[in-house]
């Protein structure tokens, strides 16, 4: 299954973590949370799988999907969002493949 793979710098993982849990949680667009942890979140995002774990010093983030072309649609989805929700800390997804 094609995958991707970005990891984030920053010391403050465990925050966005909780604000992607917060969030991801009322199933915006569709989404729906899978399972999540104090350090994991795993999200249905219909097309892709979505997995975000927190560390002290980064956000890691695996993207998985059948569909080479949905995996390229739903990573530019998913590093907008987390993009957009540390903007303040200029956060940037750089995925590579898995």
């Amino acid at each position: 299954m094609p995958a991707l793979e970005a990891h984030v710098e920053t010391a403050r993982a465990d925050r966005y973590l909780a604000q992607l849990t917060s969030h991801l949680g009322h199933g915006p667009g569709g989404l729906r949370v899978l399972s999540e942890s104090p350090d994991e979140l795993v999200v249905d995002l219909g097309a892709a799988t979505w997995t975000i774990r927190s560390t002290p010093e980064q956000l890691m983030l695996h993207l998985e999907a059948d569909d080479p072309v949905a995996l390229e649609e739903q990573s530019n989805r998913v590093a907008h969002r987390v993009e957009q929700l540390g903007r303040r800390d200029d956060l940037r997804v750089s995925w590579q493949a898995s």
